[in-house]
């Protein structure tokens, strides 16, 4: 009796381990089809580098920033390890640029990064409202944004450099852009009206060294001269191809050497629930725009990075994947 007992104790187990087993199968493949749903017809970007996470000279801790110099290399300053490293793009090599560890800088506080022409690097520290200014060889040069014990910048949101390798600072909290030299002095600012939904600021590549904004409206985006909001460089009217779906976000990412502008677009439905991602290439010589719809990214750790993306050249946009094991670099090409 007892051993009949357990046969079939044995027996209902079997049942409900196989049960379980094909309830998991099932949520699995319906993630699975969830997902390719989602990103139908989008196309997810090429492999350039893939960066393991962790202690070591080529590793990455804690990455929080990336920008692209003149010569067409990625930097990406990581936070943990308080480093850059540099990536040759055409060769895909790895190198330690070098370290910041001996600054005032503190643990986790870089927020952006950028180069400029002339080789300088500068890194935007978050918590203190200050930007950090290196030499191309990495040496430490000084401080941007203290003038004496008075602060100049009250919020850093973005920073960038301009053709004539000035600094260009987004103070978020007075809606303002300030301009520095490379001597380190402020030359100049402008002021940004508040009404206007700006979206994204970014340097243009045209001589002017123009700082430009860009805003959304309904469905109508417009990228402008910061100082002269009034005359958009692109305006378009955008007609999703989804049905019924709206713009909710596009931002400029950047511009190539022919003064191309390029932005990423998100797309909603009238609930709000997410459509499509879209990069766009606004062409400046025919005044039209190409288009790639790209995979929504899947960023697996509490890391997010401020720009997300970057112009390496003419029709290549850069941007990134992050996990526990790795920080892989994706290349979309138009």
């Amino acid at each position: 009796m007892k051993k009949n007992y357990n046969n079939k104790k044995r027996r209902y187990q079997r049942y409900f381990l196989f049960a379980a087993a094909l309830i998991c199968l099932i949520i699995l493949i319906n993630i699975g089809l969830i997902y390719a749903q989602e990103s139908k017809g989008a196309i997810k970007g090429e492999l350039l580098v893939e960066i393991k996470r962790g202690a070591g000279d080529l590793n990455l801790v804690s990455p929080t920033a990336f920008t692209v110099d003149s010569a067409e290399n990625v930097l990406i300053c990581d936070c943990g390890a308080k480093k850059v490293l540099k990536v040759n793009a055409s060769d895909r090599k790895v190198f330690n640029y070098f370290s910041y560890a001996g600054t005032e800088i503190g643990d986790n506080h870089i927020s952006n990064i950028a180069a400029s022409r002339s080789g300088y690097i500068y890194l935007a520290d978050a918590e203190s409202n200050l930007v950090h200014k290196f030499s191309a060889d990495g040496k430490y040069i000084g401080v941007i944004g203290r003038d004496k014990e008075k602060k100049l910048i009250k919020k850093i949101r973005y920073i960038f450099t301009d053709n004539s390798s000035n600094l260009v600072v987004i103070d978020s909290l007075e809606h303002k852009i300030l301009l520095f030299d490379e001597d380190m002095k402020p030359t100049g600012e402008i002021r940004i009206p508040i009404s206007d939904m700006i979206f994204s600021y970014v340097c243009g590549t045209d001589d002017s060294n123009s700082v430009y904004i860009s805003s959304l409206k309904g469905n109508k985006f417009d990228v402008m001269k910061a100082d002269d909001i009034k005359t958009p460089l692109y305006s378009k009217q955008c007609s999703p191809e989804e049905k019924e779906a709206i713009i909710a976000e596009c931002r400029v990412i950047g511009f190539d050497a022919k003064n191309n502008a390029y932005a990423k677009a998100y797309l909603v439905d009238k609930n709000g629930e997410e459509v499509a991602h879209y990069l766009v290439k606004f062409v400046r010589e025919t005044q039209g725009y190409k288009k790639l719809k790209i995979s929504p990214g899947r960023d697996q750790q509490h890391i997010k990075i401020l720009k997300p993306f970057v112009v390496l050249s003419e029709d290549v946009v850069l941007s990134y994947e992050i996990d526990s094991g790795s920080f892989r670099l994706l290349a979309y090409k138009f």
